[in-house]
């Protein structure tokens, strides 16, 4: 179930946090307005909204998902606006340009390849702020999953069903982060032939 709910809430967050993204990137105006609220996001507690979510969405899995939600889609977008920034500051759309490339090319064959290594850290950040946002969720609001196994393990002493979950989490944490690495090497080795 945990699995589960951290998968949901990262891919959620890699779908919208990706073009939010590379919306702000092509909008500067937008990114300056919404760059110093982006920025000092993580100084909010966010965890205080959660009698908020439950109130308005109970005891269950969309609140935990929407808690794992909102940790991982902000790094996602800082890191994926940085990266297509960094490209502008590059003279390889120039050379594209220079080619006479149309913009869809230009996109596919410059920025995206030149972003990939901004792009991958921000997923990689957030399916770990995701994962976070999951555990600690299900640690205050869950009767279920791996958060709530871990702290009624720690309440009852229960330490070695506590220390298995915690190893649990480390190793999918371990795991996606694997996946996300090697995703990363295939794209960017690809496109950089």
């Amino acid at each position: 179930m945990t699995f589960g709910e951290i998968l949901f809430s990262f891919s959620l967050a890699a779908l919208v946090g990706l073009p939010f993204g590379i919306l702000l990137w092509r909008f500067r105006t937008l990114a300056r307005i919404l760059n110093p609220y982006l920025i000092s996001y993580y100084a909010i507690p966010v965890f205080a909204l959660y009698p908020l979510f439950v109130a308005l969405f109970g005891i269950g899995i969309f609140s935990i998902v929407l808690m794992g939600w909102l940790f991982s889609i902000v790094a996602i977008i800082i890191n994926t606006t940085t990266g297509f920034q960094k490209v502008d500051e590059e003279i390889y759309p120039r050379v594209g340009k220079s080619l006479r490339l149309s913009r869809s090319k230009i996109f596919l064959w410059i920025y995206f390849p030149a972003a990939t290594p901004y792009i991958f850290t921000g997923l990689k950040l957030g399916f770990i702020y995701s994962l976070i946002g999951v555990i600690a969720s299900e640690f205050i609001i869950s009767t279920r999953g791996l958060g709530h196994l871990v702290s009624f393990s720690y309440s009852s002493f229960d330490i070695e069903n506590m220390y298995a979950s915690m190893l649990l989490i480390v190793l999918i944490a371990v795991l996606i982060n694997g996946l996300l690495v090697r995703m990363e090497s295939r794209i960017y080795g690809r496109r950089a032939r």
